[in-house]
């Protein structure tokens, strides 16, 4: 649900108070990664939150979990395969579909949005698909309409407001109340309004729901048997999963359960539910012509200058950890009101590194600059390994 993404140790800082840690490792810990299995324990062991991770390196795989699934005192020990809501990161789904749909000429990314969705947008200035995907197209958001508190702390509209269902020309209709924030590829703001425009884009152009085409066209082909687009209202999250919660910034009742958060809310902006493994084998199958050719990659990944450290593709970050060579990593983040996931990937198909937590701390119950720079020195341990 970020409005933002401006570098590991900033946009992904979260953490909680302590409670009670359990690691079980997936796999066994003779994998010979000690600074990997030193670098997870620093990060889980800073607060209270769950954390989940998988780690691949060419045929090696490491993954971890440590804390419960809920703060309930009889909670169950989590499991690296746990589901979460993996928020944002679903972006890089929604655009994957829509690099599909340009290879079969059922449109182009430089179509303007008005071709397609005539009048939905009503501005005179017409952002093309593209300048959406990359967050290049000026569209307003409409998160800061139905939370404002994201800015301010008081949670109180969260409170009231998370089991609310939406259709997802609402959420455009609330979004687009404000005007652009500038000329279409001029700038880069970055916008959940206009990837539920793209989901509509997809349902129009296709004449099948977002979730029928996430099924056929991603999950299936990938092999994602964990992971969906919650489909109807109500609830998201089934199955054995991290119970997610926000930071309320009241003592006697410092944690807010969002479990019942309506899976209408971000829709194909951020509402898929997966694990660290499905995220890891979905990255896997976009860099290995599974779902995209090589020449759909390298346009997926044709970045966006963002005026920042990091640079957006179609539905991608490009992000840099410290790696020999500057070598650039893609993926993405995200929040999903409680669930908190960071993916990245080398091009080559053969890093990844895919992390989850399970409490979004939005009033600083751990110290920010701590909490990312442990977290970036387990991504960078992930990635580089010795060189980082």
């Amino acid at each position: 649900m970020r409005n933002s993404f401006l570098t590991i140790t900033a946009a992904l800082a979260a953490g909680l108070v302590a409670v009670p840690a359990v690691a079980n490792a997936a796999t066994p810990a003779e994998t010979g990664n000690d600074a990997l299995e030193a670098r997870f324990e620093d990060f889980a062991a800073l607060g209270g939150h769950t954390v989940l991770a998988e780690v691949r390196d060419g045929d090696d795989v490491w993954s971890e979990a440590s804390g419960l699934r809920s703060l309930e005192a009889d909670a169950e020990a989590a499991r690296p395969g746990d589901r979460v809501r993996i928020g944002s990161a679903t972006k890089s789904f929604t655009a994957a579909i829509l690099v599909q749909l340009q290879s079969e000429g059922v449109l182009d990314l430089d179509d303007p949005i008005g071709d397609h969705l005539p009048g939905l947008l009503p501005y005179e200035e017409d952002p093309t698909v593209r300048q959406l995907l990359t967050h290049t197209g000026g569209l307003p958001d409409f998160l800061p309409f139905l939370y404002p508190s994201l800015a301010t702390g008081d949670i109180s509209d969260i409170r009231e407001g998370y089991r609310r269902d939406y259709e997802p020309a609402e959420l455009v209709a609330i979004a687009t109340q404000a005007p652009l924030r500038f000329e279409p590829g001029t700038d880069y703001a970055y916008s959940n309004a206009g990837y539920v425009v793209l989901g509509m884009l997809i349902e129009e152009t296709t004449g099948n729901t977002i979730g029928h085409e996430m099924r056929e066209r991603i999950f299936e082909p990938a092999g994602l048997d964990r992971t969906y687009l919650p489909s109807g209202r109500g609830s998201s999250l089934k199955g054995p999963h991290l119970t997610p919660y926000i930071t309320t910034g009241e003592e006697d009742d410092p944690y807010f359960d969002t479990t019942k958060l309506s899976a209408t809310q971000m829709w194909a902006a951020g509402g898929i539910v997966s694990t660290v493994a499905d995220m890891n084998d979905f990255y896997t199958a976009l860099t290995d012509g599974t779902l995209l050719t090589a020449d759909e990659l390298a346009e997926a990944t044709d970045f966006a200058d963002t005026g920042r450290d990091f640079g957006y593709g179609l539905g991608l970050f490009g992000q840099q950890f410290g790696c020999a060579d500057d070598e650039v990593f893609i993926g993405h983040e995200g929040d999903g009101l409680g669930h908190e996931v960071v993916s990245f990937h080398s091009l080559d198909g053969e890093r990844h590194v895919s992390v989850a937590w399970n409490i979004g701390d939005k009033h600083g119950y751990t110290d920010p600059d701590i909490f990312g720079d442990a977290l970036e020195a387990l991504l960078q341990t992930a990635l580089c390994g010795d060189e980082s």
